[in-house]
């Protein structure tokens, strides 16, 4: 029967067509119950579920509630046309994904109150953007737009690409471990959930894009978080609230970094020396380190020599690999640094070793943690950078050596720091470095080749020379007096230094340099 006609959702009426053709649309979704038809010969319009010769099909596939497409003749379009919406189906699958994305976006916002909870690989994130952004996604799907549906799937994507140089990084920075392996777990999440937002998915396909997107989940939580492990426990119930330590005798200040943490006198957490005025810890990175303080030894008159005396205390580590030496600013101070690795269980350490001398007072710190976090912004160097000292005591010495090197021309400055060095005072008058430097002379003779000792007497008796005749005798003895340990009294010492001084600054500046490097050597050879 022909003359059946059928009103689309937008208004326009088809038809006149027989109850075949309205069969097949239904049958095809292109109309459903509640689309309005009229009968032939009628003049009303009625639900299309009324019609009984068709209610017999009321069970066959039905469209979500859209109109179907029209082509140029204004006839609907062929079948596939009308597959542009979703399904009923399609948009719950669609707002579950959403729902997912917010429920990230949840966990991404909790790392960013507390990016501690995050694994190390992932220091320094941006959290609170990376949640804010999944936020965004998610609420783009909840309404079931298209649109909306094609720009997250397009947006999952090139997130999952962007992972690959990601993990270049982590890989540069000597992650191996748990750090790629969550970050694995992001990246078949984002894919996954970019598998479920096609226009269609039949059962097969919902479950196989389900299934690592759950595993994927799994995988990010297992991996990206931070345990806390029984060394972490252990940190936490050792540490200390101060965040600086300071010695205003010193002028000595260390400014601890973000990360880690000062630990409380008597903790068994660090093998540290006696003289270690501060424990620390980084519990993230499984990080140690300390820092000492104390009145260098006798003979240690430079940063050099009190870095060896420092690292030839410390732990033996087997399979020391010791780097190069290089110069360390430590506030207005300049000290050495030392750089070395070894292998413990299999994991590869790495050792900072920075050491400076302020006057006669030495002060060092000692950190090491694992190679492949050593370098994050909260490993080994932001430690070594908070370190700082004044010089307070650096500029009484200098003053000291300046006093030396203008009242003993034979010595020079370096010479004078370590005679002071070698001193229980540690700060020495020029008619007490005077004598000394004449007793180490003296102890170096025996030890003289010939040539050097013929040198050697060849500029004393030039220095004698611009001595005053009266004077000689007197200097002479002294000088005999002086190297077989006799007393004698600080005004002749300072008489006797005036006198040489006078003579040493006639002698030629060839003269005067070798026999500054005779005297320098004899002391250098004290230690």
């Amino acid at each position: 029967m022909s003359g059946w006609k059928v009103r689309l959702g937008d208004g326009s009426e088809i038809g006149p067509m027989d109850l075949v053709a309205l069969r097949t649309w239904l049958m095809q979704g292109l109309v459903d119950g509640d689309s309005p038809v009229m009968r032939p010969g009628s003049r009303k319009w009625a639900p299309l579920a009324t019609v009984p010769e068709l209610k017999g099909m009321m069970g066959a596939r039905r469209k979500a509630a859209s109109p179907p497409a029209r082509g140029r003749s204004g006839r609907p379009a062929p079948e596939t046309a009308g597959a542009e919406e979703p399904t009923a189906v399609d948009l719950w699958r669609v707002r579950v994904v959403g729902a997912v994305l917010l429920v990230a976006a949840a966990a991404f916002g909790t790392l960013a109150w507390r990016p501690a909870g995050a694994s190390p690989a992932f220091d320094g994130a941006p959290w609170l953007q990376v949640a804010l952004g999944t936020l965004a996604l998610g609420v783009a799907l909840l309404p079931g737009w298209d649109l909306g549906r094609r720009v997250v799937r397009v947006a999952l994507l090139l997130v999952a690409f962007a992972l690959f140089p990601l993990a270049g990084i982590l890989i540069a920075q000597g992650e191996r471990g748990a750090g790629l392996l969550a970050l694995a777990s992001v990246w078949l999440f984002a894919s996954g959930l970019a598998a479920l937002l096609p226009r269609t998915l039949g059962r097969a396909g919902l479950a196989i894009a389900l299934l690592p997107v759950l595993v994927a989940g799994y995988g990010a939580w297992r991996f990206g978080r931070m345990p806390e492990g029984e060394a972490s426990a252990g940190v936490t119930e050792w540490a200390a609230a101060e965040r600086r330590f300071t010695d205003d005798m010193l002028g000595l200040t260390l400014d601890i970094p973000e990360g880690w943490v000062g630990l409380k006198p008597g903790n068994p957490l660090v093998a540290a020396p006696a003289e270690a005025r501060l424990t620390l810890a980084q519990p993230r990175h499984g990080g140690f380190g300390y820092l000492v303080t104390e009145p260098a030894p006798r003979g240690v008159a430079t940063a050099e020599q009190y870095l060896d005396r420092v690292v030839g205390r410390r732990a033996q580590r087997a399979g020391l690999e010791a780097g190069q030496r290089v110069n360390a600013l430590m506030g207005s101070l300049a000290g050495r640094r030392l750089e070395s690795t070894w292998i413990e269980e299999g994991v590869r350490q790495r050792e900072v070793a920075v050491a400076g001398l302020d006057g006669w007072l030495g002060f060092a710190i000692v950190a090491w943690m694992p190679e492949a976090t050593a370098a994050r912004p909260d490993g080994l160097d932001a430690l070594a950078r908070g370190l700082a000292a004044r010089g307070l005591l650096a500029v009484r010495l200098r003053s000291a050596v300046d006093a030396v090197v203008a009242g003993v021309p034979h010595l020079s400055a370096p010479a004078a720091e370590q005679l002071m060095s070698q001193s229980q005072a540690r700060v020495l008058e020029p008619d007490q470095a005077f004598r000394r430097s004449i007793v180490a002379l003296a102890r170096l003779l025996p030890s003289l080749s010939k040539d050097e000792t013929r040198e050697l007497a060849g500029l004393t008796t030039a220095t004698y020379a611009g001595v005053p005749w009266a004077d000689r005798s007197r200097l002479a003895s002294y000088v005999e007096r002086v190297r077989k340990s006799a007393t004698t009294r600080p005004e002749e010492d300072g008489e006797m230094a005036a006198l040489m001084k006078t003579a040493e600054e006639r002698l030629t500046p060839v003269r005067r340099l070798r026999l500054q490097a005779y005297y320098e050597k004899a002391i250098r050879a004290e230690n």
